[in-house]
């Protein structure tokens, strides 16, 4: 037997504890100094990692801010050069850390494992430099004494990034040397994290310049404010507000958009300690709440007469005597900075000033706007509602960017977790306008490590520190292997997941009843039957009627439909014929036993026809879903009951049907176009009315619902992003990895249109993207001449092209095919 081995990599805060209980976690700093008197090195590679987050700084420049969010089944670490930073003579080495306390509910968007840690291992042969700074007691390291991450916030539930900072002097701060933590790594032990390398690129940052200045209340005048705030200058190089001696001042600030950032206030450090500067962040203004932070009622977001409502930083100015430098930025000794460790998110930040004894300079704000680095290849330009669809399509890409970092997000505001139903249409959206799944691979990764084998379900979100289960959205996970399968065919990715996927398929087997041939569901511990936001089914999503009888036909019918999507995976992955059929077997048996059970002859209810309410147990969600399974008779039937359903002016027998949220609206769009025949076309205008008014009521991003109206930004609603691209231009895959492309271009919808639409074909990691350009025009006989050339299709087999009425057609590089389409939908190759 080989001797035991230990894993020295990882350092900490020798006397470090969780016993406190006014805070969610602690802020721990480490400090390495180096003096270098030979040449600089032309690379000093290290891996670095934290738990939880961490800030690199070397000679006070910020290098990197990470880890990217893991868990116990995998936690990212960092690949970070330090040479570019080096300067000969003595260097400054420091890492902030935040640390959340394990054995708390707090911050449930931030996954930690029990111990604290800092990671660094050298990745140079024989590098001597490296092992000056690998993990070692050589660190100096000390608790924050200043800082506590607020629990006391009734805006924040999930987050608790929100700081109070109250200075003390440097004689109260203790360095001491980090101790080096043992982990046994022979006979199948190793430390608690399983480290891997990241999966996706650094976070993109770009400046912010201030758009306005609202609600100033102070003695100095605004055009002094906006000289500050509102200039493109850097802070250094800003005009000073002076700000005298116990005097107290309040300015709004207005960002152009809804954003979500890094920010830094600036001040000349002043001679005495005492200036207090509160931060409260917003996404728009609004009445007050109905219910913090779930219930809201905003109205016009730009209405400056209303109030502003959020979670705030609370900061105290430390001044000039017996200040602890931690060299975390430029000028430490003569100016002082706030900059609050996480981003922060807002559209509107009241900023509030008390002077303390001394006066008070005041030399501005930067912010920085942080995302993942999306690089959007798609393009849209339609006529003649151009400034309709503008809005629409830039709104929908500015949510869908802000609700990406390290993770897919359901709302960056309120939560920054990656929940699978929400995340599914995100990648949806991500794939078509910039064919990049390094997110899209991460985030399936992380919801499959969070499979519960004795239970046969995901989480409904990962990673998190609070694990939740909905069973639906283990199906919604489903989803997107179908969809990545489609968009990249990488068998060597998806095979490894599809177990789970029958795992999660077989949890809902085991709950068909005999005699209805349909999923039952119970009340379980631990388990949330969650639907859809609606008022009806408030407070926790579930329809009265499948409360009532255990059978949902929500349920059944997105268990029939992700049979089908886990029969192709079944096919193409693994060459499970047998399996396959089976899955379709059991689809439409289901299906089947939907339309016995829960058809009233007009309208599928939200339960078992017999003994249902028409004016209560009727919704959206049935007659959607039962189109999208095969429930739903096919043909004028289908179309039929969309248009009774959907159509916003149609009238219905027994009452209104429930209304699905916008987190629904992507599937709505799905059964439309299932239907066939011109019911899409029909209600597509109409059909974003309510993205619409939130424009009109001065929205930069689509709320989370207009019910609650919580969160301004969330993901769900850029489903614009989709359509336009997949159902308006009409490019689909048919066949897996765009091989067979489907173009149905929905020509009628706009009078002339110009779009770029990004796809990879094949399924190699590194597969060349391809861009397929596609315009149309109306001619002066009443016909619509459209284009179609492909770009990056250079070496590579052609693709078989699926149009219209036409037969197949083989697709090579930048060879335009144009087609003229009557109006009656009949197409001819030009």
């Amino acid at each position: 037997m080989a001797a035991q081995t230990v894993d020295t990599t990882w350092m900490w805060h020798p006397s470090f504890t969780e016993e406190r209980t006014d805070t969610a976690g602690l802020f721990v700093h480490f400090r390495r100094t180096l003096e270098l008197q030979d040449e600089l090195p032309a690379s000093l590679r290290v891996s670095l990692t934290a738990d939880t987050r961490y800030k690199l700084y070397v000679n006070r420049r910020l290098v990197r801010f990470g880890p990217v969010k893991g868990d116990h089944a995998l936690w990212f670490t960092d690949e970070v050069d330090l040479a570019p930073y080096l300067v000969r003579g003595v260097n400054h080495i420091r890492i902030h850390v935040l640390r959340f306390f394990y054995a708390t509910a707090h911050a449930s968007s931030f996954p930690r494992l029990p111990s604290g840690g800092v990671r660094i291992v050298p990745l140079g042969p024989d590098d001597r430099l490296g092992k000056q700074v690998q993990s070692s007691p050589l660190w100096e390291t000390a608790i924050d004494p200043t800082t506590v991450l607020r629990i006391d916030e009734p805006e924040d539930d999930f987050l608790n990034i929100y700081e109070k900072s109250v200075p003390v002097p440097s004689d109260q701060w203790t360095w001491e040397p980090a101790r080096v933590l043992e982990f046994q790594s022979s006979t199948g032990l190793s430390a608690p994290w399983k480290v891997s390398n990241r999966m996706i690129p650094d976070m993109q940052r770009t400046p912010i310049i201030l758009k306005a200045l609202h609600n100033i209340d102070s003695s100095l005048p605004r055009l002094s404010w906006e000289a500050t705030l509102l200039s493109s200058d850097p802070p250094s190089s800003r005009a000073s507000l002076h700000l005298p001696a116990h005097s107290t001042h309040s300015v709004d600030i207005e960002c152009p958009s809804h954003v979500t950032a890094f920010l830094s206030l600036h001040f000349t450090r002043p001679p005495t300690p005492g200036s207090r500067v509160t931060l409260t962040y917003a996404e728009s203004y609004e009445e007050q709440p109905t219910l913090v932070p779930y219930l809201r009622r905003k109205g016009n977001r730009l209405d400056t007469t209303k109030s502003i409502h959020g979670p705030r930083d609370m900061f105290e100015l430390q001044g000039s005597q017996g200040v602890q430098h931690l060299r975390y930025y430029q000028d430490e000794e003569t100016e002082e900075a706030i900059i609050p460790f996480h981003f922060r998110t807002f559209r509107f930040i009241r900023l509030q000033i008390q002077v303390g004894a001394s006066d008070l300079v005041f030399k501005g704000v930067g912010i920085d706007a942080v995302n993942y680095p999306l690089d959007i290849l798609a393009s849209l330009r339609v006529e003649p509602q151009a400034q309709e669809a503008e809005g629409l399509w830039n709104t929908s890409m500015r949510t869908l960017v802000n609700c990406m970092h390290d993770c897919y997000e359901d709302c960056p505001f309120y939560e920054q977790l990656q929940y699978a139903m929400d995340t599914r249409s995100s990648i949806l959206f991500t794939y078509y306008v910039s064919g990049d799944d390094r997110l899209a691979r991460q985030a399936i990764l992380q919801l499959a490590h969070s499979f519960q084998p004795a239970l046969g379900l995901t989480s409904s979100r990962a990673p998190t520190h609070q694990p939740q289960v909905i069973p639906h959205f283990s199906l919604f996970w489903i989803c997107m292997l179908y969809d990545h399968m489609q968009f990249f065919a990488d068998k060597a990715f998806l095979c490894p997941l599809v177990p789970i996927a029958d795992a999660i398929l077989s949890y809902f087997a085991d709950k068909i009843d005999p005699a209805l041939g349909l999923v039952v569901i119970k009340d379980e511990s631990g388990i949330w039957h969650f639907h859809d936001w609606t008022d009806e089914w408030r407070p926790y999503g579930i329809p009265p009627a499948a409360t009532r009888t255990g059978v949902s036909t929500y349920t059944n019918c997105l268990y029939a439909y992700t049979l089908q999507l886990a029969s192709h995976l079944q096919r193409y992955c693994l060459g499970r014929e047998a399996v396959a059929e089976e899955y379709m077997d059991r689809s439409r048996s289901v299906a089947n036993a939907v339309r016995r059970h829960c058809f009233d002859g007009e309208y599928f209810t939200d339960s078992l026809s017999t003994g249902s309410d028409a004016a209560r147990d009727r919704s959206q969600h049935g007659q959607v879903w039962a189109v999208l399974c095969g429930a739903a008779e096919d043909g004028d039937p289908s179309r039929n009951l969309l248009r009774r359903s959907l159509d916003p002016s149609a009238t219905f027998p027994g009452g209104r049907l429930i209304q699905a949220s916008v987190a629904m609206s992507f599937y709505s769009l799905r059964a439309l176009s299932k239907v066939g025949g011109p019911v899409y076309e029909e209600l597509f205008h109409g059909f974003w009315k309510p993205w619409h008014e939130q424009l009109a009521l001065g929205l930069t991003t689509w709320e989370e619902d207009s019910v609650s109206q919580r969160s301004d930004c969330h993901a769900w609603g850029a489903t614009p992003l989709h359509e336009f691209m997949a159902e308006v231009v009409g490019l689909r895959p048919v066949e897996p990895g765009w091989s067979t492309i489907e173009f149905r271009p929905r020509a009628g919808l706009y009078r002339g249109l110009n779009a770029t639409v990004p796809f990879r074909t094949g399924s190699e990691g590194d597969s060349p993207m391809c861009l397929a350009d596609v315009s149309w025009s109306p001619t002066d006989s009443g016909e619509v001449v459209v284009s179609l050339r492909v770009r990056g299709l250079q070496g590579r087999a052609p693709i078989r092209l699926m149009t219209l009425s036409l037969p197949d057609i083989m697709m090579e590089n930048d060879k335009a095919l144009s087609f003229a389409i009557s109006h009656d939908g009949f197409c001819t190759l030009l």
